[in-house]
């Protein structure tokens, strides 16, 4: 029994506590020493420990292992704390045998899987409890005392309510108890085993008669053929098995034949094959003695009928042995597959450009398979025993071996893990890493394995993927798509950090004309030519970009923190970029010479768009080539306000067009005795809030946003519309409709099918039609121009040539198309009368026209004094402000 000694030095109390200790185990050992009734001796027990601790209620009992091997507890001694009928029935039941608690997800349970004591002071809150039944007392602190005999978890204490709940020192204090308690424990555990073993006894003693019979089922229900032999190597024990695993007939083993006379009934009967082939080598030699010394304890061979045996010998003392005979042909069978199939991943793996790679449980290289050491050139045994970092990586910086490293101990599987690595010859390469953990049949951890290859040629292409996509091909510099991504985080940052930078638009001056006359060849050239020196101007830091054809930016990033001081770095560098592209260019052995007009656009705390920046930089180099070019400009912004105004121009003229703003007024066109045989159209625009606007704003604004193709289609369906409704009028029916035709408009692919289609659905007289185009307009593609002309000149419609005499008169196509009439322009008629040479040319106009036999209308007539002129040199068809300005039309 445990011993417990008193402090000299503790207080008085706690003596006190030490001898009611004392006397505790005095009271147990007496009880243990007087009475048989262990559960008379445990009550005692419990009854000390609760006086000792003044805790409410407790149990003591053993912790017992059920068949899966799970601690569970039968009590010895419990408290009575039944609260109903029903509890007190239970109790009532289970007085003598105790009660069973094996819910391992309580406080008590804690105690038992840990093995370690388990104090729980505010039990409702605590992550072990269980939960107690509806009704039990409160459970206000709880003590949980494992009990180890012998290191084997024999017993637990459980006690509840101490006032003050319970400590360590409660543990320490009762642990002379708890030892005598494990005593005890062990002590009955004896007895028990004691008393089985006498029964156990009792009952080997009665089944001695039947062990004959039972030795003889429990062998013939075996899978293996078994043969026991005594010293003299005579059969003294035998199953049915071993019969049909051998086909020897039953006689035979029942006559307690020797080894040897086995042996010759089997080699008679060929049992073995011609030289004992048919069994395995490494046993031939033996087996061929026909005796049992230094025979192999395990070998193999093949009936006559393919069946394959297993063959084990075990010698014990005083010269027996056993001899099992097994039908392995199964695994056998199973053991070739599996070679089969790793010799096939074996093959497949040296056939592909992958390998198979193993680690252990620190992540080191202990096995490759396949065509890495080909692919990356590494020798496997240099790499075998170091872990995936300590080979190393060009592209993993710490931090990423660090999350590796975190998933790996996580147990994760990850894939396409990608590692650019360096070959012995400088050379660098990639490949992609998968890989799975390994668990064995316990779920223990025992390594990873995966494959990689060899993604080199991928890795190129996706490299020549992006320089495609963010270089241009030609120059090698960043193209649109990098510059506009480089622009915005520059922007970004210099808002951030308020500093400057600067975009400076450069585009080379009459590129063109060398490109068409010297050869695309020799353009190409030169523009690579033009991006090496515009990278040699700037930093390290700046970007170079080409847009296309003769178009390059550069953008300066972390200039000066002042913006005059910025915009003057800015200068600097441009002029160093005039000073550059002005030298000459060598080409196919040629010089040749081109010049710059720069835009430089300065940015910084205001963070504008890229797409903004670049607009203005365009904006400042189209200002430096109106300016002569060859120089430099910096964005104005009331630059950007015109471009801004024309802008919102152009939004109001599209849903003008959209709202029905327009309007056509009608100039009339007089002949010679001031009689109206005809009108012009002319488009008016109201606007809601700039009031009228003048064409000579909106058409060329039309002109240029493409806008002039839905105008001047409303333009042709208003007129002949108005056609139509005049030609209900006797005064107007004979009137003629000039209206005016935009070359876009003209050159449209449809534009003949539109003319048809608006004089067929508005139901106007093409003979009363007449368009009116310009000079310009013709001598792009005049066979075109011909063709069409003619088309709608077959059905009636007239052509005359607006403002003759302004563009690039020419006989030799005034000859060719098929023209009704000239109108001589206004700027001519304006000063017929004080110019000589505006004279000459009116005078020369209506004497062409007349060789021609083309009319002629004189456009711009303000004042009698022109009007008698341009009679006198023989015009018969006016129109100006003297005889009406352009109005709506009326009935």
């Amino acid at each position: 029994m445990a011993r417990a000694t008193v402090d000299q030095d503790a207080t008085p109390a706690t003596v006190a506590r030490q001898n009611r200790m004392l006397h505790a185990i005095s009271v147990a050992q007496s009880l243990a020493m007087a009475s048989s009734d262990s559960g008379a001796v445990f009550e005692g027990l419990l009854t000390e420990l609760l006086s000792l601790t003044q805790a409410e209620y407790g149990f003591i009992g053993e912790v017992l292992y059920s068949d899966e091997g799970r601690p569970y507890l039968q009590t010895h001694a419990l408290t009575n704390i039944a609260w109903d009928d029903a509890t007190r029935a239970l109790y009532a039941k289970h007085a003598t045998t105790g009660m069973v608690f094996s819910d391992l997800s309580s406080l008590f349970g804690a105690a038992l899987v840990t093995g370690q004591p388990v104090i729980a002071n505010d039990p409702a809150n605590d992550p072990r409890r269980g939960g107690l039944p509806h009704g039990h007392p409160p459970l206000n602190a709880f003590l949980g005392v494992p009990i180890e005999h012998g290191q084997q978890l024999v017993a637990m204490v459980g006690l509840a309510n101490q006032p003050g709940g319970f400590s360590v020192a409660d543990v320490e204090f009762l642990d002379p108890l708890c030892k005598t308690i494990g005593q005890l424990v062990h002590a009955r555990r004896a007895e028990r085993l004691r008393q089985r073993a006498q029964e156990e006894l009792e009952r080997t003693a009665a089944l001695l008669v039947e062990k004959s019979e039972s030795l003889r089922f429990t062998l013939d229900s075996m899978s293996q053929g078994i043969v026991m032999m005594d010293k003299d190597r005579r059969t003294t024990v035998y199953n049915q098995r071993v019969l049909e695993v051998l086909e020897l007939p039953e006689s035979l083993l029942a006559a307690r034949p020797t080894f040897e006379e086995i042996f010759e009934f089997q080699a008679l009967r060929g049992d073995f094959g011609d030289d004992f082939a048919l069994v395995s080598a490494r046993a031939r030699q033996h087996v061929a003695s026909g005796t049992l010394a230094d025979s192999p304890e395990r070998y193999q061979r093949t009936t006559r009928a393919g069946r394959v045996i297993e063959v084990v010998t075990r010698h014990f003392p005083q010269g027996r042995l056993v001899r099992t005979y097994a039908d392995v042909t199964e695994q056998q069978q199973a053991l070739g597959r599996l070679r089969e199939s790793e010799q096939r991943f074996r093959s497949l793996t040296q056939l592909s450009s992958d390998w198979y790679w193993l680690q252990d449980e620190q992540f080191r290289f202990i096995q490759f398979e396949g065509e890495r050491e080909v692919k990356t050139r590494r020798r496997e045994a240099a790499d075998l025993g170091r872990t995936r970092w300590d080979i190393g990586a060009l592209n993993m910086q710490e931090a990423d071996w660090q999350a590796h490293r975190g998933a790996l101990e996580a147990h994760q599987a990850f894939r396409e893990l990608e590692l650019e690595r360096r070959m012995p010859d400088g050379s660098s390469y990639w490949i992609a890493i998968s890989g799975e953990p390994i668990f064995d049949e316990q779920g223990v951890f025992r390594g990873y394995r995966g494959i990689g290859c060899d993604i080199t040629s991928r890795k190129l292409a996706e490299a020549q993927i992006e320089r495609l996509a963010f270089y241009d091909a030609l120059t090698g510099l960043p193209n649109r798509r990098l510059l506009h991504d480089r622009l915005q985080q520059a922007v970004a940052v210099g808002a951030r950090r308020r500093g400057y930078g600067a975009l400076l638009f450069i585009d080379l001056d009459n590129f063109k004309a060398i490109n068409d006359t010297q050869g695309h060849d020799v353009g190409d050239e030169l523009l690579k030519q033009v991006a090496a020196r515009l990278s040699q101007c700037v930093r390290l830091t700046d970007t170079v970009a080409r847009l296309g054809g003769d178009e390059f930016v550069v953008m300066l990033d972390e200039l000066d923190e002042g913006e005059m001081q910025a915009a003057a770095q800015a200068e600097a560098i441009g002029r160093k970029i005039l000073a550059a592209l002005n030298l000459p260019f060598e080409v196919a052995r040629q010089s040749h010479h081109s010049s710059p007009s720069i835009g430089v656009a300065v940015f910084g705390e205001q963070r504008e768009s890229a797409d903004e920046l670049l607009k203005r930089a365009d904006l400042a180099m189209y200002q430096a080539k109106a300016a002569g070019r060859n120089t430099m400009r910096f964005f104005d912004p009331q630059m950007q306000a015109v471009v801004s105004e024309r802008a919102a121009l152009e939004a109001d003229l599209r849903l003008g067009l959209a709202r029905g703003e327009l309007l056509l007024h009608y100039q009339p066109v007089v002949d010679a005795h001031g009689q109206t045989t005809g009108v012009e159209a002319l488009a008016r625009w109201q606007h809601p809030s700039r009031g009228w606007v003048s064409p000579a704003r909106f058409i060329p604004l039309a002109e240029q946003s493409g806008l002039i193709l839905p105008l001047g289609q409303w333009v042709l369906e208003v007129a002949c519309g108005q056609l139509v409704a005049w030609s209900a009028l006797h005064a107007k029916r004979g009137w003629s409709m000039a209206v005016n035709v935009s070359a876009r408009q003209f050159r449209h692919p449809d534009f003949v099918q539109q003319v048809l289609d608006t004089l067929r659905t508005t139901g106007a007289n093409p003979y009363r039609l007449k368009l009116e185009l310009t000079e310009s307009l013709l001598v792009t593609d005049i066979d075109d121009a011909i063709a069409k002309m003619s088309e709608l000149r077959s059905i009636g419609v007239s052509f005359a040539l607006d403002d003759f005499g302004t563009g690039y008169s020419s006989l030799s196509y005034l000859q060719r198309l098929p023209l009704d009439q000239l109108k001589i322009d206004q700027s001519f008629v304006r000063d017929v009368l004080k110019n000589p040479n505006d004279a000459a040319i009116v005078r020369t106009i209506l004497s062409l026209a007349h060789s021609m036999d083309l009319s002629v209308v004189a456009e711009g007539v303000e004042t009698r004094g022109q009007h008698e002129f341009l009679a006198q040199c023989g015009c018969k068809a006016f129109q100006g402000y003297l005889f009406g300005r352009p109005a709506a039309a009326v009935a």
